[in-house]
């Protein structure tokens, strides 16, 4: 009897073990569908022809609480005391047993739990697919802009051999042609003039220099004088400084019709212009200005002093 015995608690024992590693809530699958409290609490309120607003009227409970306790929403910021009050006292009140009624509660809150898991789980794989397709994506980047490189490089190099072992074209050989091109548009070009003007351009024989080349015509001096006269003459470029004595306002412009000084010279001022003359001079206190034009002064007296003098230098009133 003691050997049953023992091995009767043995065999208990071993059995209690299996359970203990048993787990103490069964999983929850994604096809399974849940019951809520919200739900075998409504089914129960309508068997009975109670409306919500009787339920909170009975209960003393808001209509919204009474609502969202049959949407099972469950307010989290609540204690789960109370939770758990409000859905025995609705399960009373309907003819539901506090323990069906708590077991419903525990098991769409399991529900509820392990999809979050599933959803989270879900976004890290949908992440970490994004991340390996990201990954895969840099490395093919990476690996053309390696290939062209190489592609460029080989090129490169290919193209510097096939110049290197390039026979020498005869038109880059052409120093000689170009003397002789040279020779020829320079006789093309005393042919010419001894046209136009009737000299004759001798060319020095070998063995002579440039020394012995003559002129034998006796126009020479007639074309260079005509020359000479056909030359624009380069214009004069003239200076003037101005003083003042006091503040004035001036305008210069030169020949060209270039503006060369404007605006109001301060007391004590000196001003020296530079430009192609004749110079078209405003002053607005000529009295209080002294100029100096190519070294030559300027008598400004006979200028109205409280007018404005209009006159051009080399001086010329206006």
């Amino acid at each position: 009897m003691t050997n049953k015995e023992n091995s009767l608690d043995v065999t208990g024992s071993n059995n209690s073990n299996q359970q203990s590693d048993l787990p103490s809530v069964a999983e929850l699958f994604e096809d399974m569908e849940v019951i809520g409290p919200g739900q075998m609490l409504s089914q129960a309120r309508e068997k009975l022809g109670f409306t919500q607003e009787d339920i909170a009227d009975k209960l003393n409970f808001r209509l919204l609480l009474v609502k969202n306790i049959e949407a099972d929403i469950i307010d989290s910021s609540l204690p789960e005391t109370f939770n758990r009050g409000y859905l025995c006292g609705y399960a009373k009140l309907v003819g539901i047993s506090n323990e069906d009624i708590l077991n419903s509660y525990e098991t769409l809150s399991i529900a509820k739990i392990q999809c979050a898991e599933l959803q989270s789980f879900s976004r890290g794989t949908q992440k970490e697919a994004q991340n390996s397709l990201l990954t895969w994506v840099s490395y093919l980047i990476v690996a053309i802009l390696i290939g062209s490189t190489i592609m460029w490089w080989l090129q490169d190099s290919r193209n510097i051999n096939i110049n290197a072992n390039k026979p020498v074209s005869p038109a880059e050989v052409v120093p000689a042609e170009r003397a002789k091109t040279v020779t020829l548009s320079e006789s093309i070009s005393n042919d010419l003039i001894q046209e136009s003007s009737g000299v004759e351009v001798l060319q020095p024989k070998e063995g002579s220099s440039t020394d012995d080349l003559t002129l034998v015509d006796n126009n020479t001096d007639e074309l260079i004088s005509e020359v000479e006269q056909t030359t624009e003459p380069t214009p004069t470029v003239a200076k003037a400084i101005f003083t003042f004595s006091g503040d004035c306002w001036v305008s210069i412009y030169d020949a060209t019709g270039e503006r060369i000084a404007y605006g109001v010279k301060k007391t004590g001022y000196v001003m020296t212009v530079t430009g192609e003359a004749p110079f078209k001079v405003d002053i607005g206190r000529p009295a209080l200005t002294s100029i100096e034009f190519n070294g030559e002064v300027i008598d400004m007296s006979k200028f109205d002093k409280d007018n404005i003098a209009k006159f051009t230098l080399p001086i010329s009133v206006e």
